[in-house]
């Protein structure tokens, strides 16, 4: 059971926060920082800081855990 409270709704992601970037479940996650965060209708496109995974896009109600500062 995860824990409720390292988790957010992807559309609840700050500037400045980080969390883990899970493509599929049972892939390897990595950490990510957001740079900004677009609300689209159902969507919310993610722009990190990081120079390969740059965009990541989400459900709205999609639970992201939330990572340490790396």
């Amino acid at each position: 059971m995860q824990d409720a409270v390292n988790e957010v709704a992807a559309e609840d992601l700050t500037q400045g926060q980080w969390f883990w970037h899970e493509p599929v479940p049972g892939l390897a996650g990595w950490p990510l920082q957001v740079a900004t965060a677009e609300l689209l209708e159902d969507a919310v496109c993610i722009i990190t800081t990081d120079e390969v995974r740059e965009l990541v896009s989400y459900s709205r109600t999609r639970r992201v855990r939330l990572a340490a500062a790396s």
